[in-house]
């Protein structure tokens, strides 16, 4: 569609391209940035359930098995 009104307002083609071509650049830039923003709330779930309890066995572990010591 571009080309055909371009064609008939006498603009060159590689222009017409070439702000085509910057158009979707932007486009695709812009998606990219959306999904970028969505990683954060994705990542928080895996995280809570998966790696902090692990980190929390690994940090507390040592301290619970002195602690039981100290008691018994």
């Amino acid at each position: 569609m571009a080309l055909n009104q371009g064609e008939r307002h006498g603009l060159p083609i590689a222009q017409i391209l070439r702000v085509q071509a910057a158009e979707l650049r932007d486009k695709r830039r812009q998606r990219a940035e959306q999904k970028a923003a969505t990683i954060p709330v994705k990542v928080v779930f895996p995280m809570v359930l998966c790696i902090l309890p692990v980190l929390f066995i690994v940090i507390l572990g040592p301290a619970a098995f002195q602690i039981m010591e100290a008691i018994g």
